[in-house]
């Protein structure tokens, strides 16, 4: 019985944060700036630029290309700057009902009631990540829905599967690690103006704009210890990866792979932080070693404000 009533306590208190969050269109709006000016940027500026790259690295072997696999190719490039930047922004949004609460007391009648302080603060995690996800979902599948009707994106099934995935790790480690940040926040005043900052950042910082590949040595090592890089590459490698065989394919009798490897190397297939280079294995591992331990740092945070109460 007491199991089944903390159980209804935490859902009650997730689908009251979730529904706050829904409810506030200003929020939903401002979670997505960044992936607006993602979009603006790359439909004004960068794509063009990009297929330029592309056809620059191909040489004499352009005629042997579609330009539907190069659309594809670079539109894959911006989809994945969309998702791994909405893994990052929307967590951040959802996560400021902390603050809200807390400026208008709420917090105080939810500390008052018999409801467990853990309950509360697992409640504001479960539905940050429940709405980033559900979000960033959306936006992954209206993304392949557009590119499938205009070209092959050469994905199976599973894995698209694991794009999805791939987005549920990234929204766990991102939320996990902005709560750290979002639980010292007492003022929403404060709150707006950081993330203000982080959706002109975010898509700078995880290669969203330009790639990480593109910037200086220093750089790249601060850009790649945050895990929103890392799901990024990976998404770019699960997402692009298909069209880039094929493209790679078609010429491999005529450049022995240097296109290939021209490709991988431009748009940040691989990433390096302090000397040392991040395959796919390698990302996954960086991202769940990150998630571990932002959600022990998260216990340890909590015990120590528990005190303070």
């Amino acid at each position: 019985m007491k199991v089944k009533s903390t159980l209804n306590q935490f859902l009650g208190l997730t689908k009251r944060h979730l529904l706050l969050f829904f409810r506030d269109k200003t929020s939903i709006f401002f979670s997505l700036l960044a992936q607006i000016i993602i979009l603006f940027l790359y439909l004004a500026f960068l794509k063009q630029s990009y297929i330029d790259e592309i056809k620059s690295n191909l040489g004499d072997l352009t005629n042997f290309i579609t330009n539907s696999d190069i659309d594809n190719f670079i539109n894959s490039w911006l989809l994945s700057g969309l998702v791994g930047a909405s893994t990052i922004t929307v967590a951040l949004n959802c996560l400021s009902l902390m603050p809200v609460d807390k400026e208008k007391k709420i917090d105080y009648d939810l500390l008052a009631s018999p409801v467990k302080p853990a309950i509360i603060y697992l409640s504001y995690y479960v539905a940050a990540l429940l709405s980033t996800f559900l979000i960033s979902a959306v936006i992954l599948s209206l993304g392949l829905t557009i590119l499938t009707s205009i070209g092959n994106l050469y994905m199976s099934v599973g894995t698209i599967f694991i794009t999805y995935l791939i987005v549920f790790v990234g929204v766990a480690s991102s939320t996990s690690l902005l709560m750290i940040v979002i639980v010292f926040f007492k003022k929403m005043v404060s709150l707006q103006a950081f993330s203000g900052l982080m959706s002109a950042a975010v898509g700078f910082f995880i290669g969203a704009y330009m790639p990480i590949s593109t910037f200086s040595k220093p750089v790249q090592n601060i850009c790649n210890i945050l895990p929103g890089s890392h799901i990024t590459g990976l998404l770019r490698n699960y997402l692009m990866r298909g069209t880039l065989d094929k493209m790679t394919e078609t010429i491999s009798n005529y450049d022995n792979g240097a296109f290939k490897e021209a490709m991988e190397e431009t748009f940040s297939f691989k990433l390096t932080c302090f000397g040392h280079d991040f395959g796919i294995s390698s990302m996954i591992i960086y991202v769940l070693i990150i998630l571990v331990f932002t959600l022990i740092l998260n216990i340890l945070i909590y015990n120590l404000t528990k005190k303070r109460r």
